[in-house]
């Protein structure tokens, strides 16, 4: 597993973090925001996220947001692909 700052490199798998976030929201019936595909590339191009990969399959993201001229920060968009859940990859 391997776990790094994201960049524009990794904009591919935008779409799948998009569909993994929404499913899980309707599987945990969680208030869990619907992302757009654009916003979380915009996440991965800023290099405020990270990516989690299994050779080139998609495992987990994150992504941090800012505010306060970068005084706070809290992270956000936190998810694992269900074939990666259970093995504390979240921590």
């Amino acid at each position: 597993m391997k776990i790094v700052i994201a960049d524009s490199s990794h904009s591919s798998y935008a779409e799948t973090i998009c569909e993994t976030i929404e499913e899980a929201s309707k599987i945990r019936g969680t208030g869990i925001a619907k992302r757009e595909v654009s916003y979380i590339v915009s996440k991965l191009e800023s290099g405020n996220a990270v990516i989690a990969l299994e050779g080139d399959k998609f495992a987990g993201f994150c992504y941090i947001e800012v505010w306060s001229h970068g005084k706070f920060v809290a992270n956000s968009g936190l998810i694992v692909h269900p074939d990666f859940r259970s093995q504390g990859l979240a921590k």
